[in-house]
């Protein structure tokens, strides 16, 4: 339900043509990238998707009672990346698939439901962590803030994240003014060992209620 709410979203708002064009471009190839003249935080596009984060998402299309926040990927589509498949697979071996909602964090689409990663622009796009200036930073806690509230149906939120991303979503956090219940794991040099004991922690969580 999720996937045909964005899908149609951005047919109704880019019209037919700009629609079949995007929906052409394959998973992985790379786009948009950030440059000195047009950040992609304001690239038309994301802005749109910025926009469908505020208004329209609803987590409760979502049939998930607990979340695992990871951070994005150079690779494209994020679940091709060997940190994204390394929680797939530890996800489908423990049985926790009907259970665990994956989020990812990403500069400069903010949050993105992880059913959503092979469609454009999530899948297309290039923004290295490090061109985020103090002016962008800001811009993805302000947005992130407004959305954060909406996860709260989430029983449980495990976060493992860099420690880039994991300030930003704390800052995000104490702005939304929100009662969330998250814990952040420290992504650290071992990440595929963070990844497993941030799984670990709602799996202890699932099964004890």
């Amino acid at each position: 339900m999720l996937v045909n709410l964005y899908l149609n979203y951005l047919y109704r708002v880019l019209g037919d043509d700009i629609y079949r064009y995007i929906m052409d471009i394959p998973p992985g190839k790379i786009t948009l990238k950030n440059s000195s003249s047009l950040n992609l935080f304001d690239h038309l596009h994301i802005a749109i998707w910025h926009r469908f984060l505020i208004d329209v998402f609803n987590p409760s299309l979502i049939d998930k009672v607990y979340a695992l926040i990871l951070p994005c990927s150079s690779i494209k589509p994020y679940r091709a990346s060997t940190t994204h498949r390394l929680a797939d697979a530890i996800i489908k071996k423990s049985n926790l698939d009907k259970y665990i909602q994956i989020y990812v964090l990403s500069e400069p689409m903010i949050i993105v439901p992880r059913e959503l990663d092979i469609y454009y622009p999530f899948a297309n796009y290039d923004y290295p962590p490090k061109e985020l200036d103090k002016i962008y930073r800001e811009k993805f806690i302000e947005i992130l803030a407004k959305v954060l509230p909406k996860l709260s149906r989430h029983r449980k939120i495990v976060a493992v994240l860099p420690k880039h991303h994991k300030s930003i979503l704390l800052e995000s956090i104490k702005r939304c003014g929100h009662d969330i219940n998250l814990d952040v794991v420290d992504y650290g040099k071992k990440a595929f060992k963070s990844i497993r004991h941030g799984i670990e922690i709602l799996r202890n969580e699932i099964f004890s209620n």
